[in-house]
């Protein structure tokens, strides 16, 4: 429902049409007056003396200045109906003074603006009111009747009828079509206001919330930048009218994004990405990380419809985690030395021939905790030595089915401990370039895992093979599984699943994030599947050579090479 202050002024302007279309109707009317005054003088000087031609006329002046004058938007519309019929009643006086002057003719006027105006109704009173009164003029006239007579009376009702059905038909059409006009136009109307209405609501959340937003069209034009990035941008001394800023730094902080790699340069060329970390500020003085994440927008049609940018601050998040990583780097630093200490006088005690078996027994056990914890103090120390967990590589000529066979063999008595049967399927040699210590790391993690994670009498089934340029390992078990909720973290860093949690299994989360680095850093994957309650497989592919990325100093020659 529009508000009384939007309907005045559309029914003043009503109002106002309907004033104007009763006057332009009623001035025609006096133009062929005015033009039949003058005619009269050039061709009837006897109808001057006659003051019925006059009266005549002046009654259509007269109904002139009543039209000029009323304010007929504000009258019934019946009312407004007595102008074309007094119009008649004047023009067939003007015949009767003056009949050489061909008035009636004039009466079309009259009878269109019935037939436009007004409904069938007043057109029939108009067209009887007209054929009524030229028949009674003329029978008044005392003079008898001839067939020239009848065809002047029936040629001018015959013309007035014809184009009186025409008009009407015309009007009620128009009339139905600006119905149908207006009634679109309000739709219109009511769906701009709608779409106001939500792009004011867009953007007033959009100014509120804590990230910035830059929306942009199918042609790369910008065409929302909320109130966050550009205070983001001011922040940082962009130019005013900047949507972005101008010079970025990629996650090392050091190196700039080309025009290309920028999030924004991305984002135009049609590309959609997630947590994009870039950071603002020179070298040296106060800077900030952001995250930049994509999404592009499709019309009605599905075709491309340009995107919207989303930017986070992420400083406090990268500098809690560089804290973090500094803290376990100090702390499992300063336990890694007490703890190879313990251990080279624990092997030193345990070579006394005269220790009795219980005694070196529990020293045993001491022995393997402490390289148990050892070893969860060196993947510490690794990972947090550098928070992009960098590894030094080594790639040599190998055989990876005879990494998987130690692994294997070295990972028999923990099976035997836990009650699980062990098999390897390898039925070739597979000779790849590669890193032995770092696949061996790999498969003693994903062995170790499947194993501890298994059920008593359970399997685990490692499978080695070549499948094209690649060579593949793979460590199926018949365990517990991991929920659909964990597997998409199971390579974060220091993420444990709530079953490893609730488990005796002693971890910290880095064994398979660690893993799946050493995987990329050779080219290739690592990737998981399971099902929960049946057991997980862990494939390991790694292409077979990489000799485009060695030195040219020989395929035997040890190359080192540090991410």
């Amino acid at each position: 429902m529009r508000s009384g202050a939007e309907a005045d002024p559309r029914a003043r302007r009503g109002r106002a049409r309907v004033s104007s279309a009763v006057l332009s109707s009623q001035l025609l009317i006096s133009a062929a007056a005015l033009v039949m005054v003058v005619a009269v003088l050039f061709l009837d000087t006897e109808a001057l003396g006659d003051p019925a031609l006059f009266a005549a006329i002046g009654l259509i002046f007269a109904l002139t200045a009543v039209a000029a004058l009323v304010p007929w938007g504000s009258v019934p519309k019946r009312w407004g109906a007595m102008l074309p019929l007094l119009n008649i009643v004047a023009i067939v006086a003007v015949s009767a003074a003056a009949p050489t002057l061909g008035a009636p003719l004039l009466l079309i006027f009259p009878i269109i603006w019935l037939a436009r105006s007004f409904g069938p109704r007043e057109t029939i009173v108009g067209f009887a009111l007209a054929f009524g009164s030229l028949l009674a003029v003329r029978i008044l006239g005392g003079s008898p009747l001839d067939s020239s007579d009848f065809a002047s009376l029936l040629l001018v009702p015959i013309v007035l009828g014809f184009a009186a059905t025409s008009i009407s038909i015309s009007s009620s059409r128009a009339r139905a079509q600006t119905v149908l006009l207006r009634q679109h136009a309000r739709h219109i109307e009511r769906a701009l206001e709608s779409a106001r209405r939500q792009e004011e609501l867009r953007d007033a959340v959009l100014n509120v919330v804590s990230f910035g937003v830059v929306a942009f069209d199918r042609e790369g034009r910008v065409t929302f930048v909320n109130r966050w990035q550009r205070r983001a941008l001011a922040d940082f001394g962009a130019p005013p009218g900047a949507v972005v800023h101008p010079l970025i730094y990629q996650a090392d902080e050091i190196t700039p994004f080309s025009d290309d790699e920028r999030p924004f340069g991305r984002a135009l060329a049609g590309q959609s990405f997630d947590n994009v970390v870039f950071w603002v500020g020179e070298p040296g003085g106060r800077r900030a990380a952001y995250s930049a994440s994509c999404r592009g927008l499709t019309d009605a049609e599905g075709e491309y419809d340009g995107g919207v940018i989303m930017v986070r601050d992420v400083t406090a998040e990268l500098e809690a985690v560089r804290a973090r990583d500094d803290l376990i780097g100090s702390v499992t630093h300063e336990l890694r030395s007490p703890l190879t200490s313990v251990l080279g006088y624990l092997d030193l005690v345990r070579d006394d021939e005269s220790l009795q078996e219980e005694t070196r027994r529990m020293l045993d056990v001491a022995g393997s905790n402490a390289e148990r914890l050892l070893v969860i103090v060196t993947d510490l120390l690794q990972a947090a030595s550098d928070a992009t967990m960098k590894l030094e590589m080594a790639f040599l000529p190998m055989d990876l089915r005879a990494v998987a066979e130690d692994a294997v063999d070295a990972a028999r008595l923990l099976a035997r401990d836990r009650q699980v049967s062990i098999e390897l399927h390898a039925p070739r040699e597979v000779h790849v370039l590669a890193d032995p210590a770092r696949l061996r790391q790999v498969l003693d993690n994903l062995v170790t895992n499947a194993i501890k994670y298994n059920r008593p009498g359970g399997t685990v089934i490692v499978r080695v093979a070549r499948e094209g340029a690649n060579a593949v390992a793979e460590v199926q078990d018949t365990g517990r599984g991991i929920a659909p909720g964990d597997l998409p973290r199971v390579f974060d860093r220091f993420y444990r699943t709530a079953e490893a949690r609730s488990s005796r299994s002693v971890g910290t989360g880095l064994g398979l994030a660690v893993s799946r680095d050493i995987a990329e850093r050779h080219g290739g994957e690592l990737s998981v599947q399971s099902v929960l309650d049946e057991g997980s497989t862990f494939r390991l592919r790694v292409p077979v050579s990489r000799a485009a990325e060695l030195p040219r100093s020989g395929a035997n020659d040890e190359s080192r090479e540090t991410r």
